[in-house]
């Protein structure tokens, strides 16, 4: 996947807790369609995630070379979308 790259990296350089995504359009693409994929799904009263993980931890989703030098690559992120007053799994 050439053209695909999606990377979730935290800034180290201080103490800002920055969290930075990079990504090519079609890795941000991928990115939308799965935050518009658990949307729909809460708003049909489901509660819905996504795991999105490099290669190296298995996955297809993120891309394992980090794009800043002065940052922590995250190779796991969780995505949730709940629905109701309640927030529950």
């Amino acid at each position: 996947m050439e053209d695909y790259m999606l990377t979730f990296e935290l800034n180290k350089e201080d103490d800002s807790q920055e969290l930075a995504i990079h990504g090519t359009p079609d890795g941000l693409e991928a990115l939308a369609h799965s935050l518009l994929r658990i949307v729909k799904n809460a708003k049909q009263g489901y509660f819905d995630h996504d795991h999105l993980m490099s290669d190296s931890w298995g996955g297809t989703e993120l891309t394992s070379e980090p794009q800043s030098e002065d940052s922590e690559l995250l190779h796991h992120v969780k995505i949730y979308c709940y629905k109701g007053e309640k927030f529950q799994c």
